[in-house]
């Protein structure tokens, strides 16, 4: 079974892929939807990188290290 990823992996991961996705829809020549994907993908990548800077500052209160809430309970 594979290691469970920290809230702050999964988040870095979805930014990433949600830049990925605005990219090819333009490159693949849909210039004219970009408008609609930047209103859909681009809110939810910068919803994603706004809770990964949370996630991240209070990693840095806590000497570094980022804890899902399951974590910090066990």
């Amino acid at each position: 079974m594979a290691k469970k990823l920290s809230i702050a992996e999964t988040l870095r991961r979805t930014s990433d892929q949600l830049k990925r996705i605005r990219k090819h829809v333009a490159n693949d020549g849909h210039v004219d939807q970009m408008q609609e994907v930047d209103a859909l993908v681009g809110l939810a990548k910068e919803v994603a990188d706004r809770q990964l800077a949370g996630f991240e500052s209070l990693a840095d209160e806590n000497d570094g290290s980022v804890q899902d809430d399951e974590d910090a309970k066990g």
